[in-house]
């Protein structure tokens, strides 16, 4: 069978440089590359060759102005054969649970080992899921959390350890302030601090 896949990544030279790894040193097809969310979207509409049908799509977190958490999501539904890997430079909790939720089988930061992105591919290619070694400690941490955020919340508490402030995360959510204030007093009652430097102690 084919191993083929799909980069979407909206670095053009991030995009290329992958691109020319996998071609050049490993087994995998590299049958499409994209910088946006549309793009992406559109080929999977549109292919024609089975062969060239990917198997697992490699997502950045951030395509510009879209979210590369929606584009899983979209995909998850829309065709749940293929697999998703989260490839990002952002390590933290709150996108390792928002990757979760959208329908991500694996998440790799883009400091890991060309080694260890290899063996994400091959494990989520034999149906697993993977997450970076070096993160399994903050999955731990995260045990329990995903079934007691809502989505909202999940988004709020990734913004809140970025040490965005509530107006900050009200204008980039638009929503008001005070509904801010609500979902912040949750997730401490959730994780059993009591402000915000308790919060990042405990997850960062």
């Amino acid at each position: 069978m084919e191993k083929s896949l799909f980069i979407v990544d909206d670095h053009n030279m991030l995009l290329k440089g992958l691109e020319n790894y996998l071609l050049e040193n490993t087994d995998w097809k590299v049958s499409g590359t994209f910088t946006s969310a549309p793009a992406c979207l559109s080929a999977l509409e549109t292919i024609s060759l089975q062969e060239d049908f990917p198997k697992i799509i490699i997502v950045d977190v951030q395509l510009g102005k879209e979210s590369g958490f929606e584009l899983v999501e979209k995909i998850t539904k829309s065709r749940p054969d293929i697999k998703c890997l989260i490839y990002s430079m952002y390590d933290t909790p709150g996108y390792i649970l928002q990757a979760k939720e959208s329908g991500a089988k694996g998440y790799i930061s883009k400091v890991a080992s060309e080694e260890e992105l290899l063996l994400a591919l091959e494990t989520l290619y034999q149906g697993g899921e993977y997450i970076e070694k070096r993160m399994e400690g903050v999955q731990k941490k995260l045990s329990g959390l995903d079934s007691l955020f809502s989505r909202q919340e999940k988004v709020i508490f990734e913004k809140l350890l970025q040490g965005k402030s509530n107006r900050q995360i009200a204008d980039e959510l638009f929503i008001s302030s005070h509904s801010v204030e609500n979902y912040v007093s949750f997730i401490y009652d959730k994780t059993n601090v009591k402000n915000r430097r308790e919060l990042i102690e405990k997850f960062q």
